[in-house]
C-alpha cells in the first residue's frame, strides 16, 4: 500500500459532482476544446479521486489546482483548499480512504489555440496532470470524428 497520498484519477468533464461519497461524471475525460474564435470563455467540471493512506488520516492537507499553457506559464485560474480525512467506525488499522473531489470551473479564458494542462498538487507535491488542447474550429458534429465530414455512413444492403 502506498504511504503517500496519490491521485487515482484527475480529469476534466462537462459536469461532475460528489454525492454520498461517489463521483458522478457526465462527458468525462475530454482533452479537446473547440472554438471558432479566440479568446473564448469556457465552463467545465474538474474531477479527482485521491487515495488517502492510513497514516495520513486526521491530518490537515493542502491542495492546489492550477492551469498552464504549453510553455509552462501559469494561467490565472486557480483552486486552493484544505482537507482532513477521518476514519470511519468500520475501518481497520491500515485501511485507506478513497476521496472523490469535484469542482466546477467557470469563466475560464483560453486566449489562443494550443496546448494546456491542469495540475493537481497536494502538500506541495504534483500528483497528477491532465493535458488538453484548444482547437480553432467549429465543434465537431455528433457522431463524427474531428476533421471528418458530417455525412452519415452508408447503410448495409
Amino acid at each position: 500500500m502506498p504511504e503517500e497520498i496519490q491521485a487515482f484519477a484527475f480529469f476534466l468533464a462537462d459536469h461532475v459532482v460528489v454525492e454520498n461519497g461517489k463521483l458522478y461524471v457526465n462527458g468525462g475525460f475530454w482533452n479537446q476544446v473547440y472554438s471558432a474564435e479566440f479568446p473564448v470563455v469556457k465552463a467545465f467540471g474538474l474531477a479527482a479521486v485521491l487515495h488517502i493512506p492510513w497514516r495520513k488520516h486526521h491530518q490537515g492537507h493542502a491542495f492546489t489546482v492550477t492551469f498552464e499553457d504549453a510553455d509552462g506559464r501559469p494561467l490565472t485560474a486557480r483552486f486552493e483548499g484544505q482537507f482532513r480525512v477521518g476514519t470511519a467506525p468500520n475501518m481497520r488499522v491500515g485501511d485507506f480512504t478513497v476521496m472523490p473531489v469535484a469542482a466546477f470551473v467557470t469563466n475560464f479564458v483560453l486566449d489562443r489555440p494550443g496546448d494546456y494542462a491542469a495540475r493537481l498538487e497536494v502538500n506541495g507535491a504534483e500528483l497528477a496532470r491532465w493535458r488538453f488542447r484548444a482547437i480553432e474550429a467549429p465543434e465537431p458534429v455528433a457522431g463524427t470524428q474531428a476533421g471528418a465530414g458530417s455525412e452519415p455512413l452508408p447503410e448495409d444492403p
